[in-house]
């Protein structure tokens, strides 16, 4: 799997960002230049997301976070900070609780630890993603940067039904979060 990633800034232990579902890197305003004033920043889009290209692989968190992990034995890291909003948030997460040696800080928003932490009325709009609401989708900001770098720019219905499939997956990683070092959190 081949992601793509973009780096800022040279100094001190480097800060993986990843994005929110259907974003990319260049929707996060000018956050990752205001980090990089300070620190090495890399950026990275996850499977089928911007300029990372899909695979036959159903999206899942787990693979999501080997991703990560993948992304810093790309670079040479030996240990790095990471930062994820919603999915790039499940991303992170599971990149520390599967690579914890790998993994120095982690901060998350935007993702409860299992599924029934959400809502109930989010778990229902959850429970509606599918390629159904393209033509909704296509006319969001989010589908016209999206196409803007994909590298196939026909796959969003495509990246909406594996989206779909992944949020209605159940999940409960309690467990797994306890038994993270306490300074990582």
């Amino acid at each position: 799997m081949e992601i793509y990633w973009e780096s800022y800034g040279d100094r001190g232990t480097p800060l993986v960002v990843s994005h929110e579902g259907f974003g990319l890197i260049g929707m996060s305003g000018e956050l990752i230049d205001r980090l990089a004033e300070n620190r090495r920043v890399i950026a990275l889009e996850l499977q089928g997301h911007g300029h990372t290209r899909d695979i036959a692989r159903p999206f899942s968190y787990e693979a999501f976070g080997d991703d990560v992990a993948g992304v810093l034995g790309h670079l040479g890291l030996e240990e790095a900070d990471l930062m994820g909003y919603s999915l790039g948030a499940g991303a992170g997460l599971r990149a520390a609780i599967q690579h914890p040696g790998l993994i120095r800080r982690l901060a998350v928003g935007g993702l409860p630890f299992r599924r029934d932490g959400w809502f109930p009325e989010v778990r229902a709009s959850m429970d509606q993603m599918t390629s159904a609401g393209f033509d909704y989708m296509q006319h969001s900001p989010q589908y016209d940067a999206w196409s803007q770098v994909a590298p196939d720019p026909d796959a969003f219905p495509a990246l909406m039904d594996k989206m779909g499939d992944l949020l209605r997956q159940p999940y409960d990683w309690s467990d797994e979060i306890r038994a993270l070092r306490p300074q990582m959190l």
